[in-house]
């Protein structure tokens, strides 16, 4: 059985992702008001979408890469990260996560099939890291 890489130390920490620090907040608490709850309730929205979802023919993200969306979601509020800025489907359907932060740092996870992952990070002044998700296995490239 395929499935994320629920303990792997990897996870957050290797996405670079924004965690939330336990004694100021809940997890799901963000400076933008927005919740683990609302985003999950996006990704529920967009499990519902149907093919030319915005009238341009493109496809809608399978039932399968919305649930392993939802699955590393629920994992990663869990593990104490920020809600992203933003969760909305793709042109090619796939699922983008995305976190930016004031000091210029942007991750992006897109979700292209079921757990797997592309994700970029953007740090100013560095080049941009690309690593491929799958189930347990992670491969990095900066570029």
């Amino acid at each position: 059985m395929q499935t994320w890489a629920t303990r792997h130390p990897a996870l957050a920490s290797g996405l670079e992702l924004p965690q939330q620090p336990w004694a100021v907040a809940a997890p799901t608490d963000k400076p933008d008001g927005k919740t683990w709850s609302q985003q999950i309730d996006k990704l529920l929205a967009i499990r519902q979408l149907e093919d030319d979802w915005d009238g341009q023919g493109t496809p809608a993200p399978t039932v399968e890469v919305v649930d392993s969306a939802l699955v590393l979601a629920i994992l990663l509020r869990q593990d104490g990260v920020i809600p992203p800025t933003g969760i909305v489907q793709g042109v090619v359907g796939e699922v983008l996560f995305d976190w930016q932060s004031a000091d210029g740092k942007y991750v992006e996870v897109e979700v292209t099939g079921p757990y797997r992952a592309e994700v970029f990070i953007h740090q100013p002044g560095q080049p941009i890291k690309h690593l491929r998700w799958e189930a347990m296995r992670v491969e990095g490239a900066t570029s």
